[in-house]
């Protein structure tokens, strides 16, 4: 019984709200006041032309100007800017980025272990641990029969320094 008494009033309810929703009325008319003070109007002439009604802010170009302020585009976590250089001079391993160098080979034993890198202009070279490699200035810090860690030093985004160990890991054949 009550669930039917629901489905009434509702219905009515509906029909209720269609039918003061009808387009058929007349519209109404805004109310007009009967006074007998009738002020006279200006009329205001249009601008003849369009340039005077546009302020001058509008006539300037506006120039991106992207002399000290970092790319949009790249993802923060790849802001890297190397920490300074010191006054020792660069070692040909320290022409070339870190993943550029192709690793050979490692050679383990009883000694201290060593490794073997070709850079992209084709020289080998032979590495040991505490050697600088990569333009970051990395240091080597462990080499092992399958890899070679390297410490670099970098300040982020932040200005923040970040220390990031890369491997070079040897090619599977």
């Amino acid at each position: 019984m009550f669930r039917w008494l629901s489905i009434v009033l509702t219905n009515l309810i509906l029909l209720g709200a269609l039918i003061g929703c009808a387009e058929d009325s007349p519209p109404t008319q805004p109310y007009k006041s009967k006074s007998t003070d009738k002020a006279p109007t200006k009329k205001v002439a249009p601008p003849t032309h369009v340039e005077d009604s546009v302020p001058e802010i509008m006539n300037e170009k506006f120039v991106y100007r992207s002399e000290g302020r970092r790319d949009p585009f790249v993802p923060l976590t790849e802001i890297r800017k190397p920490i300074g250089r010191s006054d020792e001079p660069l070692t040909p391993l320290q022409r070339f980025e870190l993943n550029q160098y192709r690793l050979m080979g490692v050679i383990v034993g009883k000694g201290a272990s060593k490794a073997m890198v070709k850079s992209p202009d084709g020289k080998a070279y032979i590495l040991t641990k505490g050697l600088k490699i990569g333009k970051n200035e990395g240091i080597i810090i462990d080499i092992n029969d399958k890899t070679i860690r390297v410490e670099e030093k970098y300040y982020d985004f932040s200005g923040n320094v970040r220390t990031n160990i890369q491997e070079l890991k040897v090619p599977r054949r």
